[in-house]
């Protein structure tokens, strides 16, 4: 089958962020240190996106202090600069695509600072004069760290941070995210002991996600309805050659667990946009999951085609077909999954599809 997804390298705005790291001030100057005492014991990392172009971030760590009396350390966490056609300055001294930092340990909201470090020399940091009404095409020079002093007590603490992340997006991705995993290998356990990542990116959601940091599908679950797919598509920014794993999700969430997780790679969750080309719709061409995906054609080959088209909205929620056409076509497509109970309901539709099916009424049969 055709594929009309198409990787375009355009316009982003794409920026990642970190595991908590510890960190030695000197002066002004901001230093990432390898923990010497203070283990991670446990990280759960849950990604959940709202109201479409949002990332809700929760970050709840289990750290554990040997020593017998408090340790205070002074922990960041790193957020690098938007890059591509996007503002790079801070928005009241904060990452402009980054909002409602939260800092809980222990039942406790610290308060935090934030840094401006230079990309080229980790030793200089930048003052917010210096940067704000800073806009450019191409990569800022500085990224930014939320500190904090953390006073650990003696066993375990709970440290938990949350953010909402705009999600960026970009002519080929429809939205990404990344996220530095490694940065947790600078604890004194040199890994994280019980790692689990949770990722709920909403309902008929088609993602994927490059294997940087773990080796098949078979290391995931979907906690709800959905496909997962391995080596399905290539992704050119940080694969390192390899295909990205498929997530087709009906509903639901999917999960990573790791004992004694020692990542060698980062997380890079993406979405591409569904590109047509303007090319006559034929029943070669793979048709997306995502309700969200803006697809437009302005002609079809034949009146089967039409037919796909016009069934699209049924078939991401599982509907049995009888008409052979319709079942060869969608029992091919790779998310498709039969569900004999569901009962059409097409007032249940998304505005995109509803958008969808009133565009169809006026699209151009091209073999009648």
């Amino acid at each position: 089958m055709k594929n009309i997804i198409l990787a375009l390298l355009l316009l982003n705005s794409f920026f990642c962020s970190a595991n908590d790291g510890a960190y030695y001030m000197s002066g002004n100057q901001l230093i990432p240190i390898n923990e010497t005492s203070i283990q991670v014991k446990k990280e759960i990392l849950s990604l959940k996106r709202v109201h479409n172009d949002y990332l809700e971030v929760t970050v709840d760590y289990t750290f554990f202090n040997p020593e017998k009396n408090d340790k205070t350390i002074l922990v960041g966490f790193e957020a690098f600069s938007p890059s591509g056609d996007s503002s790079f300055s801070p928005k009241n001294g904060q990452h402009p695509y980054m909002h409602d930092f939260t800092v809980n340990l222990n039942s406790k909201v610290l308060p935090y600072e934030i840094s401006y470090i230079s990309n080229e020399n980790k030793d200089k940091k930048f003052l917010l004069s210096d940067i704000e009404g800073e806009r450019d095409f191409g990569d800022a020079d500085f990224y930014y760290v939320y500190h904090f002093n953390a006073t650990f007590l003696p066993g375990n603490n709970n440290l938990v941070h949350t953010y909402m992340f705009h999600l960026s997006g970009s002519i080929d991705y429809l939205y990404d995210f990344e996220y530095i995993l490694t940065a947790a290998n600078r604890w004194a356990n040199k890994q994280i002991d019980d790692f689990t990542l949770n990722i709920d990116m909403g309902d008929y959601q088609d993602f994927y996600i490059n294997p940087t940091f773990f080796k098949s599908e078979s290391e995931w679950t979907i906690k709800g309805i959905g496909k997962k797919i391995d080596a399905y598509t290539p992704e050119y920014r940080h694969s390192n050659g390899e295909k990205a794993t498929a997530f087709f999700i009906q509903e639901g969430e999917i999960q990573f667990k790791k004992k004694n997780f020692r990542p060698n790679g980062e997380l890079f969750l993406f979405t591409q946009n569904y590109l047509t080309g303007g090319e006559p719709f034929d029943m070669s061409f793979d048709l997306p999951l995502s309700t969200e995906n803006r697809i437009y054609f302005s002609e079809v080959l034949d009146e089967n085609s039409l037919k796909v088209l016009q069934n699209l909205p049924y078939a991401r929620r599982g509907y049995v077909f009888n008409n052979k056409i319709l079942k060869n076509y969608f029992e091919k497509t790779p998310w498709y999954i039969p569900n004999p109970k569901y009962v059409p309901e097409p007032e249940y539709f998304t505005d995109t599809e509803i958008r969808w099916l009133h565009n169809l009424k006026d699209i151009k049969i091209i073999q009648k």
